[in-house]
């Protein structure tokens, strides 16, 4: 590099006296607002070359500067390479200290999990990887306001951003706080649609949140994405109508709850609830006809109680026995739950007073089924009005105290009950749990 510098300035000199030769008499002016020279042409030229050499000097200087701290950087580097190949028999007892902090998890010995976490991270160090055992643990301990913290903290990492948004949703969804539980399932549907837990909470939470055109909109990119299936897709694509036209009434839009109630009956024939209102509608409408043909199609699919009372409502002006003629004919028509049939037509011989069917109907009832609460009722008066026995009657009224109810919606996940069906159980907060049942266990 000096030697470089050296032939650059003697080119200079060299340069000043051909400049000198060639006219002794040149000058050159430097001027500016703070100064004027003048000064030969060699000079100058002298000036000139003793300037470039310096700056070239310093260029070189810096440049060499930085050839060394790239070299030792590359030095550390090497070292660090090094250091890693002579620890890597602590990697063995890393990855045993992992399994060793998910299976004590898993089993719920959280104190044995948190003392393995412990010796992992003096070997890892903290990191993503000890994160996601952290947050396991505290789930665990169902300290689930630490969890919501670091899961936060995941959600803000690009590469552990989906594991901190879905423990985000878990995590606030403990905690009953819905809101915050949308956000982040919001958030995931932006980032990903093509995972079925992010279709399947954003759905969860925006119908929670009565966004129901919302999760439509979720349900039909879980659809194209092939996160649910058809039969699936048509059940909820039919509550989302639902609940959207019972939003409609609420808002005193007659028509458009007409429109959704019509739309999630088409999507989905056996679902009751929209069947059921959809008949009532056609019923105020004065088309009996449309109405009976559509219980009829519902009392096939899925027959429930509530469908034989409506049917039976259109007839307002029979008498008893002619419902009795007419239950008998609906009856036929029910193959999925003939203990239903005997259930509705023992209460209607009891009403006509024909007590001998009535009594034929209980006995079919409580051969497959215990006794519930009306049908031990309705024993109780056959025996007081038919048999005149008041000791087998205050027995029955006696006995119904502990008979289980009939005729309820069940929910599957923590057996909550409902008169009437509903998109969530109010209990344990779980979407369409709610099950049509004649009739409950006795009560012990």
């Amino acid at each position: 590099m000096k030697k470089n510098a050296l032939l650059f300035f003697v080119f200079c000199v060299l340069l000043s006296a051909f400049v000198f030769g060639l006219d002794k008499g040149a000058k050159i002016v430097f001027q500016s607002a703070l100064f004027h020279v003048k000064m030969p042409m060699w000079l100058g030229a002298l000036v000139f070359g003793l300037c470039a050499c310096v700056l070239f000097l310093i260029v070189a200087k810096m440049v060499e500067a930085l050839k060394n701290q790239m070299h030792e950087n590359m030095l550390k580097v090497s070292g660090t390479r090094a250091n890693m190949k002579m620890k890597k028999s602590d990697v063995d007892e890393a990855l045993l200290l992992l399994l060793k902090t998910m299976t004590a998890t898993t089993e719920g010995d959280l104190k044995v999990a948190r003392e393995h976490l412990k010796s992992l991270q003096k070997i890892i160090g903290k990191g993503a990887m000890s994160d996601f055992l952290e947050l396991k643990i505290l789930k665990g301990e169902k300290n689930f306001d630490a969890a919501q913290r670091l899961s936060l903290k995941l959600s803000q990492n690009k590469e552990s951003e989906l594991v901190g948004l879905k423990s985000l949703i878990e995590t606030s969804a403990k905690k009953k706080d819905f809101e915050k539980a949308l956000q982040s399932a919001n958030r995931a549907f932006e980032t990903r649609q093509d995972l079925y837990w992010v279709v399947e909470n954003t759905f969860h939470l925006r119908a929670r949140a009565s966004d129901w055109r919302g999760a439509l909109e979720v349900l039909e990119t879980g659809l194209k994405k092939k996160m649910v299936d058809k039969e699936r897709y048509m059940l909820l694509k039919a509550i989302a109508y639902y609940e959207t036209g019972l939003q409609e009434k609420k808002e005193g839009k007659e028509l458009g709850f007409i429109k959704y109630v019509t739309q999630a009956y088409h999507v989905c024939p056996s679902f009751e609830p929209a069947a059921l209102d959809l008949a009532l509608i056609y019923e105020k409408e004065g088309q009996i006809r449309k109405a009976e043909k559509l219980l009829k199609q519902i009392w096939r699919i899925n027959p429930t109680y509530d469908v034989a009372k409506a049917y039976l409502k259109l007839f307002k002006d029979d008498s008893p026995l002619g419902k009795v003629q007419k239950m008998e004919s609906f009856a036929l028509l029910n193959t999925k739950n003939p203990s239903l049939n005997s259930f509705v037509l023992a209460e209607l011989d009891m009403k006509a007073k024909l007590y001998d069917k009535a009594h034929a109907e209980f006995e079919i009832f409580l051969i497959n089924n215990p006794a519930t609460k009306k049908i031990a009722k309705l024993i109780a008066q056959y025996e007081r009005v038919a048999n005149h026995n008041e000791k087998a009657a205050l027995n029955w009224e006696k006995r119904e105290m502990s008979c289980g109810d009939d005729c309820l919606w069940v929910c599957s996940g923590c057996g909550q009950t409902s008169s009437k069906w509903k998109p969530f159980c109010s209990k344990c907060g779980k979407f369409d749990p709610f099950e049509w049942v004649l009739c409950l266990k006795e009560k012990k």
